[in-house]
Formats: C-alpha cells, sequence, structure tokens
C-alpha cells in the first residue's frame, strides 16, 4: 500500500456537507492526522478569513490555499504566493462586464476584503451568509488605489448569462482564466494561476513530490490536481467528468466521502514520522 505524506482538501461540496458542516467522524480524523504531522492543506475559492474558521473547526494548522491559488499562506499565515490580476486588467473587464452584462454582479476581493457595488443585492446577501463574511461597498478602482492587484473577480448571474459571460471572457481577455465555481457563478483569475500551481508551491514549501499527495475535491477546478497528485478522489456529488479524472470515487459530501477516503489510507508526516489512522 503507499504511503502518502499530505492532503490537499477542497472545502465547500467536499470538507463541508451541505448544511455547511464538517462531520464529527472526519473533524476526529483530521485533528489527529494534524497532531501527527500529516498537513492537510485547506483549497478553495474562498477568502483568507473564511477559509480560516475552517481550519479551527476542523483542527488543522497547515498552510492554506486561497482563491483557488492566487494566494497561499503558510501555516503561520504569512504569504508564500501573491498571484492576482493586474490593476488595469481587473478593470478593464469590469467595465466590459458592467457594459455588456449588466445583470451580471461582478465583485472583486483584494487580499481579505470583499468588494461590491451593491451589498444588498440579493445574491450578494446569500453568499455573504453562507461564507459569512460581510461585503464592503464600494468601487473596485477605489480600492485598488493601495495595491496593484485583484486577487479574485466574482460574478454572479443566471445559468445562461454565465455562460455567455465565460465565453466572451475566453475570447476576450486571453489573460485571464474563468472557471465556473457553480452554475451560477465565475470565477475570474490571472492566467496560469490554479489549484495545480498551488499544488506546485505547496510540493517546493515540504520538499516533496505529488506522488506523495491525497487530493480530494468535487468540482471542474479541482480536475487537475486529481490528475497528478499521487491519488486524486472525487466526491460522490462530483459531476462525472470530476469524477472520471480521479483515481477513486469516495461518499457525497453529506455521507461522510471524506472520512471515508482517509480513513484507510497510510499516511506519514514530509519528514518522515508515521502518521497512520
Amino acid at each position: 500500500m503507499n504511503r502518502y505524506s499530505l492532503i490537499l482538501l477542497d472545502i465547500d461540496g467536499t470538507l463541508l456537507d451541505s448544511r455547511n458542516e464538517i462531520s464529527p467522524n472526519t473533524k476526529r480524523l483530521l485533528t489527529r492526522l494534524d497532531k501527527k504531522g500529516v498537513p492537510v492543506v485547506l483549497t478553495s475559492a474562498r477568502a483568507p478569513g473564511e477559509t480560516e474558521p475552517v481550519a479551527q473547526q476542523a483542527g488543522v494548522h497547515a498552510p492554506a490555499i486561497c482563491y483557488n491559488g492566487g494566494l497561499i499562506l503558510d501555516e503561520n499565515r504569512s504569504i508564500l504566493e501573491d498571484a492576482g490580476i493586474p490593476r488595469a486588467d481587473a478593470l478593464a473587464f469590469k467595465a466590459f462586464a458592467a457594459a455588456q452584462f449588466p445583470d451580471i454582479c461582478v465583485s472583486g476581493y483584494v487580499y481579505d476584503i470583499w468588494v461590491v457595488d451593491n451589498p444588498e443585492d440579493e445574491r450578494v446577501r446569500r453568499l455573504a451568509e453562507l461564507n459569512r463574511k460581510e461585503p464592503f461597498q464600494g468601487a473596485l478602482s477605489s480600492a485598488l488605489r493601495m495595491t496593484n492587484h485583484v486577487h479574485k473577480l466574482l460574478c454572479l448571474g443566471s445559468p445562461r448569462r454565465i455562460q455567455e459571460l465565460r465565453a466572451r471572457t475566453e475570447t476576450e481577455f486571453p489573460m485571464l482564466d474563468s472557471t465556473p465555481s457553480s452554475t451560477a457563478s465565475l470565477e475570474i483569475l490571472r492566467k496560469g494561476v490554479s489549484k495545480y500551481t498551488a499544488m506546485e508551491t505547496i510540493q517546493r514549501y515540504y520538499g516533496i513530490g505529488a506522488e506523495q499527495i491525497v487530493a480530494i475535491g468535487d468540482y471542474y477546478v479541482d480536475i487537475e490536481t486529481l490528475r497528478t497528485a499521487g491519488l486524486g478522489i472525487a466526491m460522490g456529488n462530483a459531476p462525472e467528468s470530476v469524477k472520471n479524472a480521479a483515481h477513486r470515487v469516495t461518499a457525497t459530501h453529506d455521507e461522510d466521502g471524506v472520512y471515508i477516503a482517509l480513513k484507510s489510507l497510510r499516511l506519514q508526516s514530509p519528514c518522515g514520522s508515521k502518521a497512520g489512522t
């Protein structure tokens, strides 16, 4: 049986169930692995302030991958990687979307600040309640006076219009990557930033190979890591193409899928001490 040294774990739809909670079995297992030196690296499109409460709930103290790789923090929450959309590109996209897709809500994330045009927009309020993060009302251009990049642009709208925006983005903004995080939302990142590039940063940080990593996820943004990790595990609630990219498929996020996937694996810390489950 193979031994693995690090877990790359998606949050929404994977670690968290449909009630936005971590199952007791999963929490106990992750806490035990953390204490034995196995890094459990949470990876998400979320901002740092949305990721940290999940890490605390899970009892893990490893690096965290935020904005799908746009911002990577070490276990002490110092920055390992900071790769945002350049100011000019972010503002050009925002202006384009406002003119061509006025029905789509486009907001920006700068470090741990979520900047929105209208905090009372129903779509914004739903997301704020889900992620327990309050937005800041203001112009994105004003927020960018203090920094030269945006970590993520988030587009919220109907599934049809989101698909149309994605197609236009791919042709008119080749310097950006667009990835759906649901049928009604689109994540815009700098070209070349992904969970896969974040996994490479984590590999360098710990001095390990991809074959020592277990990656678990549930959506299209996870496909590259599921394919290239030593063991890629798709959730039972993942789309078929995501399942097809993985080495294994576990139960759904409402059926203890993460616990079932990890409980029988042989895991040891990157520095060599055994951390079996």
